[in-house]
């Protein structure tokens, strides 16, 4: 092959020459293929059983995307047939199975054969032979105190039938990651494997090279512009000789992004180890040097010091930035679209002190057939202005200013309410956030009501239209989700509250609680379990009753699937005498105004395989509402269905069908459109 590439060094100069000057003329000459390259197609690639009647004990679908060779589908792009890719495959194939504890696979050359379109259909025949078992694990030099700990991490033992090196092989970064965020910023955890052909076994190690127990030396800052270093290690919280453990890496990072005024953050530590790239394969099983390995081929702990140096590298945000976003949402009560637009003023009133605009506007149809007014149907929105002030309450301590009005339709009322007055937010740990507001509120219910004095002791509705006074919020955030867009794995925990004083401070008395747990247990990397339950509960009200804004709707594609958005609320039913006399039957309608208390539950299996644009669901909701503190007094609904999930540039768009079995305790018939499609842009849960 050198032979002929050297040899072939004056024709292919001679072909860019030529294809130069083609090029200059007007004409274009084809590109010169690498040798054995062909343009012919693949129809398929088949893996079968060397031996007729047997099948293969590997699960190997995941094995065809690897391959050189491949038919082309909506989403993959074809690749041709050549016979070097022919010899690739066989060995990826070979290779497939070791990792698999089939160390005497045998994989026979390909099969090819032409279709009568010239396209070629590849078969390679796989002779399994005997899988491999683990004969023994083992833990070598665990320091003091981590050996139950380290041991947690190994996922697999002698009694392990499915063999997989990589993810063998991969149980060291966990026990590396658990040493450096215990304090072993040093540490390293080695693996390797002894495989013994006779016995048909392997024996596993894990050598652990910890290193001691680490602290912080000398720290600098670099990237700083507009914020002083000295702020930036204010923040940072890092101190020379305090202990250094991994976590720091990330509240360090953490904790400045959360001030508005960097784009990105990196803390750069001058350990003896090696990052690796989440999903990097194949693992080596970390690279030992020489001087590791002693003669009779025993680990060499390194001799490494206790002081480790700190570079916290920040990237400082434009003075200005506008970021646009769009929404659209659909189901069987409403179709929504919305336009969105938030910019930031970075350092405007000095360093680390913000002014943020923020404005949606959406425009929105009720679809249930009404002539609506009072603004319930058109256009509605939001806007909001802000001053953020990081730092002034203490080092993870941020203040904020903020004004806020908004327009909201709900089914027959809208809701207008200006709100503003000052809060803060408060960094308590990792994910762990807690917001405090206290604002002067005034609202104004468009279209809801008046209502009779025996509806509002039923359902504890307003006397008036307006509601108005002080309104303290608050929420307790734990977010440990692996992404806030499409989770697999992880949980949120939410407890928001909401408190208005009643008189003198404001107009009504209430309170309001909303819970929010969500759980997500992975299954596979593709498949995982998802778990949520949320609601409200409202209650305290005095004789005023409790205003539109404090009241709880809920259904749609972000709550229960069985019913459009604010579809699940409690039920006014008013009757007025027959339009036809003499009938005596009278003439009754329902509208929905919304309860104190509401619970909606979700359970979803997702099928959402990682860098895949596609994806799938299935789902179980349960929900209830009521104007009491019981959200299923009046009775629990019940749906199920299906979801497709389609990814494109990082944003998921959700298509789901419901099926609606029970409405408020009642099963619901063919006849009542139980079946309705939900359609949104946006979280997956």
């Amino acid at each position: 092959m050198r032979a002929f590439l050297r040899s072939s060094r004056p024709l292919l100069a001679a072909l860019l020459l030529t294809g130069g000057a083609g090029g200059a003329a007007g004409c274009k000459e084809p590109v010169p293929k690498v040798p054995g390259e062909t343009d012919v197609r693949v129809a398929s690639v088949s893996i079968v059983p060397a031996d007729p009647g047997t099948s293969l004990e590997l699960k190997h679908a995941a094995l065809f995307e690897r391959l050189g060779m491949r038919p082309g589908s909506v989403i993959n792009t074809d690749r041709t047939w050549s016979p070097f890719r022919e010899a690739e495959d066989r060995r990826r194939v070979e290779a497939f199975w070791h990792n698999g504890g089939f160390f005497d696979v045998e994989v026979a050359p390909a099969v090819v054969e032409t279709d009568p379109d010239g396209r070629k259909r590849i078969t390679f025949r796989v002779r399994e032979n005997q899988r491999y078992r683990v004969a023994a694990v083992h833990l070598k030099h665990a320091p003091p105190g981590q050996e139950e700990a380290l041991t947690r991490r190994i996922t697999f033992d002698t009694e392990t039938r499915a063999v997989d090196f990589e993810l063998f092989r991969k149980n060291r970064i966990d026990m590396q990651e658990h040493l450096r965020r215990e304090g072993f910023g040093h540490a390293n955890v080695y693996t390797r494997a002894w495989v013994d052909r006779e016995k048909k076994s392997f024996s596993w190690y894990f050598f652990v090279d910890a290193g001691p127990k680490t602290r912080i030396g000398k720290i600098e800052v670099d990237g700083a512009r507009a914020v002083s270093s000295e702020r930036i290690l204010a923040r940072s919280g890092l101190r020379t000789g305090d202990p250094y453990h991994e976590g720091l890496r990330d509240s360090v990072v953490r904790e400045l992004l959360d001030t508005g005024s960097f784009t990105s953050a990196y803390v750069r530590v001058d350990t003896d180890t090696k990052f690796i790239v989440p999903g990097t394969v194949p693992d080596t099983g970390g690279e030992l040097r020489d001087e590791q390995i002693d003669a009779e081929g025993n680990l060499v702990p390194r001799k490494l010091p206790e002081d480790v140096n700190i570079i916290v590298h920040v990237v400082e945000g434009r003075r200005r930035t506008l970021r646009l976003g769009a929404t659209f949402e659909i189901d069987p009560a409403r179709a929504d679209t919305g336009l969105g637009a938030k910019t930031w003023f970075r350092d405007l009133f000095g360093s680390m002190h913000h002014l943020v605009l923020e404005g949606r506007l959406g425009y929105g149809l009720w679809l249930d057939g009404i002539d609506r007014d009072d603004g319930q149907n058109g256009l509605y929105g939001e806007a909001l202005v802000r001053t953020v002030h990081a730092g002034v309450l203490g080092r993870t301590g941020d203040l904020r200013l903020s004004a806020r009005l908004r327009h909201e339709p709900f089914p027959g009322a809208a809701l207008r309410e200006l709100s503003a007055g000052p809060g803060a937010r408060f960094g308590i740990g990792q994910g762990l956030f807690l917001d405090l507001d206290l604002l002067a509120v005034y609202g104004e219910s468009l279209g809801y009501g008046p209502f009779s004095a025996a509806e509002r002791d039923a359902f504890a509705l307003p006397d008036d239209d307006v509601a108005a006074g002080a309104e303290l919020q608050t929420a307790i955030t734990w977010d440990a989700r692996d992404d806030g867009t499409e989770p697999m794995r992880g949980h949120l925990l939410r407890l928001a509250a909401r408190v208005s004083p009643g008189e003198p401070l404001a107009t009504n008395r209430w309170v309001d609680l909303e819970p929010d747990a969500r759980l997500f247990l992975p299954l596979t990397p593709a498949a995982s379990i998802g778990l949520r339950a949320a609601g409200g509960f409202v209650f305290g009200e005095d004789e005023h009753g409790l205003p539109l804004g404090a009241r709880l709707f809920g259904g749609g594609a972000w709550g229960f699937r069985g019913l459009g958005r604010k579809q699940l609320s409690p039920e006014l039913t008013r009757c007025v005498g027959a339009p036809v006399s003499p009938s005596p039957t009278p003439f009754c309608a329902d509208s929905r105004v919304g309860g104190a208390s509401l619970l909606e539950t979700s359970a979803e299996l997702r099928l959402l395989p990682p860098q895949s644009p596609v994806g799938a669901i299935a789902f179980v909701d349960f929900a209830g509402a009521s104007e009491t503190l019981n959200p299923f007094s009046i009775g629990p609904s019940l749906a199920a269905g299906l979801g497709g999930r389609l990814r494109l540039w990082y944003l998921p768009l959700a298509l789901d069908a419901g099926w609606r079995f029970v409405d408020a305790g009642d099963a619901v018939a063919i006849d009542e459109d139980p079946f309705a499609i939900f359609f949104r842009l946006g979280e997956a849960f």
